[in-house]
């Protein structure tokens, strides 16, 4: 078994009740992870004063940073990651949504999956919905490139041999450090939704290996970590608008021309949908979303491996 170190950046959001049961099953993980980063965005609820006296009567090292404004899922992301990779022991970090729990086994099982898979540089488990036994949530993912969109397998392998896939969703996402020294930080223009999808687009794009583990297992409370079970026009203008950011970052040739054609189309055609159905708030929303994602800065060439939009006056306050 290779020797394999991981480090857990779990990022919160106005949910430390969540992040404490997240905690809980990676203190419960034999082995356990090296290291655990938990990175609050800006809690209004009193998350950092929880999790602090949560982990004063806890063996699990967690290193909690505070950070003074909600800077969205990957600048997080990457805040846990810097901290953590000081450590050079550290040979893996896993990304986990503050909603999802890991099984017992899932490092034991990593180490196996990188015996087999020692190049990987981005590497999903299984994942079922919480509380829903045998439902299958992500099995391996695939780009549909006309839709800018990702999609979901939910067919979980009889073997246990990590196999390609190309998108790794950042609900559990496991990145080697060799990919992150040559791939850089998570892109932060997004704040969130398919930040992990380019992610593991650029990879593919640089001929790193991205992997499915199936034997390494996680557990995703679907819907928790951003507290809507359903659209609001504050999501569905993010949607839009990272649809065709993530085109105008990654695609090249008939796949983007294609794929903007088919958003400039058909994302008016929804707003005007959503306006005769009564629901004029995310109309407009659907329509701003992709104008903003046609004109911004953050889909120049020049920019696509720009990361850092981070406030000035943003800080990160440290607690080890």
């Amino acid at each position: 078994m290779t020797s394999t170190a991981v480090g857990v950046v779990v990022v919160n959001w106005n949910g430390h009740a969540d992040t404490m049961i997240c905690l809980e099953s990676l203190m419960a993980a034999d082995p356990r992870p090296a290291r655990v980063a938990v990175v609050d965005n800006g809690s209004t609820d009193r998350s950092v004063e929880t999790l602090l006296r949560w982990r004063a009567n806890r063996a699990l090292p967690v290193a909690l940073l505070a950070s003074s404004t909600n800077r969205g899922f990957s600048a997080a992301n990457n805040i846990g990651i810097a901290r953590l990779a000081a450590d050079r022991a550290i040979s893996h970090f896993l990304l986990l949504n503050n909603d999802a729990s890991v099984h017992p086994a899932f490092f034991a099982q990593l180490a196996r999956a990188l015996v087999a898979a020692p190049d990987a540089a981005v590497i999903g488990p299984t994942i079922y919905v919480t509380g829903r036994p045998g439902e299958v949530w992500y099995a391996g993912g695939y780009v549909v490139p006309l839709r800018a969109l990702v999609a979901h397998e939910y067919v979980v392998p009889q073997h246990s041999v990590p196999v390609p896939t190309q998108f790794v969703t950042g609900c559990a996402m496991v990145i080697s450090r060799s990919g992150w020294e040559t791939l850089g930080p998570l892109p932060e223009c997004y704040f969130m939704y398919l930040e992990d999808a380019e992610y593991s687009y650029r990879a593919r794009a640089a001929g790193l290996p991205v992997v499915y583990a199936p034997q390494a297992v996680a557990y995703h409370a679907v819907g928790n970590t951003i507290r809507f079970s359903h659209s609001t026009p504050w999501v569905e203008r993010l949607k839009a608008r990272n649809r065709v950011l993530f085109v105008r970052r990654n695609f090249r040739g008939w796949n983007r021309w294609s794929a903007l054609t088919y958003l400039a189309v058909t994302k008016p055609g929804r707003a005007a949908a959503e306006v005769l159905r009564g629901r004029p708030a995310l109309g407009w929303a659907i329509l701003d979303g992709t104008i903003e994602g046609l004109l911004s800065s953050h889909g120049d060439r020049e920019a696509r491996q720009a990361a850092t939009v981070q406030d000035p006056a943003d800080r990160v306050l440290v607690y080890e």
